[in-house]
């Protein structure tokens, strides 16, 4: 018998920045930077769930190296951890 996972009804919430701005404008990336470092510690304080510590990594990762775009397509992503969802080719 296969044992079933409970896995909690979510999304995840989104900051939009242009990637060329922030190669570009000093302050919109210390303010990615600070976002990123601190968020871990922010949404507890407002109920919200954070991520897993490999997810800020990987945000971080993304974000210095300019990967931009979302893995999601438009379509539900299943029965996949934040890293493996992040770990995904982003499409634009």
């Amino acid at each position: 018998m296969r044992k079933l996972q409970y896995q909690p009804l979510s999304r995840p919430l989104f900051i939009y920045i242009n990637a060329k701005s922030a190669q570009t404008k000093p302050a919109l990336k210390k303010f990615v930077d600070f976002y990123i470092e601190k968020a871990p510690m922010l949404v507890s304080s407002v109920g919200y769930v954070p991520l897993p510590a490999e997810g800020y990594h990987l945000d971080n990762v993304h974000f210095n190296r300019g990967k931009v775009g979302t893995v999601f397509a438009g379509e539900a992503q299943i029965n996949l951890t934040i890293g493996e969802l992040l770990r995904k080719q982003a499409t634009f």
